[in-house]
């Protein structure tokens, strides 16, 4: 499951606002209404495996969870209806408003400890925080993004503890953070799915090593495939000790630029030495 935690600052907590002024009557709730759709919006799909929960003031949640998700359309007039509409039924208790759409009186607190008891992992992305490529993105993400404010003096106390992720020094829009997160993510899922191919053979281990530190410094990942144990045997003999150096298939083509720029020469020959 992917989580994003948006917090609204100024975003209306009745629902006596204006659809067609979003940003004046409803506090800037065009900006999370941007963010919803980026969150979940496919090409004539939705992603069910999100879920995204809003906090407007500090004092309302409205959590939307992409597989019971319906009548989510892409313009934002549509999206803060169905937003309007959970508002209308407000309450202590959470409640569902539409298909989709819950609804309570909830604090940042609160989200924090549901979010523990579900075993989510939780990250804010915020400009100052470390740079995303040093960051192992865990698994069960719940992501806490700031709308167009930034996070306030409360918030900052209260999220003290989690680690803090960068995108990049440039500010971005918060759903431009989410359509980049998802971005990545789907490239980590989709490099654990996908078998490695084969990039580079050697003839030695120390030589694929060497090959697989340079790749590393390119940020390619790689594999070592051999059919005896490291260190055994230092040369080949009847091709027992052949190294295979594997990589994702979106990475292939440029490591073996890389591995070619670096090596004019083979580092061994591909052929057993006579």
């Amino acid at each position: 499951m992917r989580r994003f935690v948006i917090l609204g600052h100024k975003a209306a907590i009745s629902p006596e606002f204006n659809l067609s002024d979003l940003p004046g009557s409803a506090g800037r709730l065009d900006v999370l209404c941007r963010a919803i759709g980026a969150a979940f919006l496919l090409s004539h799909d939705l992603r069910r495996d999100v879920e995204v929960t809003l906090l407007l003031q500090d004092r309302v949640q409205i959590r939307l969870l992409g597989k019971q998700l319906r009548h989510l359309n892409p313009d934002e007039r549509s999206t803060a209806a169905l937003l309007k509409h959970a508002l209308e039924k407000l309450g202590e208790e959470e409640v569902r408003s539409t298909p989709g759409i819950f609804i309570a009186q909830r604090s940042l607190p609160s989200i924090l400890d549901r979010l523990w008891q579900l075993q989510a992992h939780s990250v804010i992305l915020h400009e100052q925080g470390i740079p995303i490529d040093s960051f192992s993105i865990p698994s069960n993400p719940a992501f806490f993004l700031s709308d167009h404010s930034d996070f306030s003096a409360d918030d900052e106390k209260t999220l003290s503890r989690l680690p803090r992720v960068s995108l990049g020094s440039q500010g971005l829009h918060t759903s431009q953070c989410i359509t980049i997160l998802h971005y990545l993510l789907d490239r980590r899922d989709q490099d654990e799915s996908e078998d490695l191919v084969l990039c580079h053979k050697v003839w030695a281990e120390t030589q694929a090593k060497l090959i697989q530190g340079l790749l590393a410094d390119f940020h390619i990942p790689s594999n070592l495939v051999t059919q005896v144990p490291p260190s055994v045997l230092p040369m080949a003999i009847n091709g027992l000790a052949e190294v295979q150096i594997k990589v994702c298939l979106r990475d292939l083509a440029r490591a073996k630029e890389i591995i070619a720029d670096y090596f004019q020469e083979e580092p061994l020959s591909e052929s057993i030495p006579e």
